[in-house]
């Protein structure tokens, strides 16, 4: 999964882009290693965008060579590794991205991700378990049920999911349609997917994916489908 963070075009101090002393990195200019790193850090956000992920990664290799700290640059960097398969080096520029902003939930979810596609499942689990058990945290509850099914630990799975859904029952469809495959493809518990599938229908009837699932199970996703979130 691709993870998209809005441009940084609204650090570019309004006076410079009046008064043209500055050139926008969506003009169709080439910006080059020599300009200011606000414009190569909107130039790696852009390429990144629209999935250019080498060029973007370039961009934002440019602003570490220069300035080895900088959070967004690792950031985008790790981002840009992650998408192009090389989870190893994404780990390792997100690792030094967190270092700097350890609040930042967003950035230690990635971080584990990165970790996961490496292989070191133990730092993955334990970066996500740590920040939910701290913080009570729906997300990362969430994002350590996936981790378990994605590895065939049913316990972790399930335990992590029923948590999340605790947490926060109206949150998002996501929780349910993960419980739904917990329980479908780790459990195989027909009825206890069905059930989670029709809870996610209630807060999203509009999403075909999940309408589809439910017309799988042989039912006909409607009104008198749906039923209210909760464990």
């Amino acid at each position: 999964m691709v993870h998209r963070r809005p441009n940084r075009l609204h650090r570019l101090p309004m006076v410079a882009i009046v008064a043209g002393t500055v050139l926008l990195p969506f003009t169709g200019c080439q910006t080059t290693k020599d300009a200011p790193t606000v414009l190569l850090l909107d130039q790696g956000d852009h390429d990144f965008e629209w999935g250019r992920y080498e060029s973007a990664a370039e961009h934002y290799r440019s602003v570490l060579d220069r300035e080895p700290g900088d959070d967004l640059a690792l950031e985008g960097y790790g981002r840009c590794m992650l998408a192009l398969g090389n989870p190893e080096a994404a780990a390792e520029s997100l690792s030094l991205a967190v270092a700097r902003r350890p609040g930042d939930r967003e950035l230690l979810v990635l971080l584990a991700e990165s970790e996961f596609e490496s292989g070191r499942l133990d730092e993955a689990f334990d970066l996500v378990r740590t920040w939910a058990l701290d913080n009570n945290d729906a997300v990362t509850w969430y994002k350590l049920a996936d981790f378990g099914r994605r590895s065939n630990d049913p316990d972790t799975a399930k335990d992590s999911i029923l948590r999340a859904i605790e947490i926060d029952p109206a949150g998002s469809a996501s929780y349910y349609i993960l419980a739904a495959e917990i329980d479908m493809d780790l459990l195989q518990n027909t009825t206890s997917a069905l059930r989670r599938l029709r809870q996610a229908y209630g807060l999203e009837p509009d999403n075909q994916l999940i309408a589809d699932r439910i017309r799988a199970y042989g039912e006909i996703p409607g009104p008198t489908l749906v039923l209210p979130p909760g464990p």
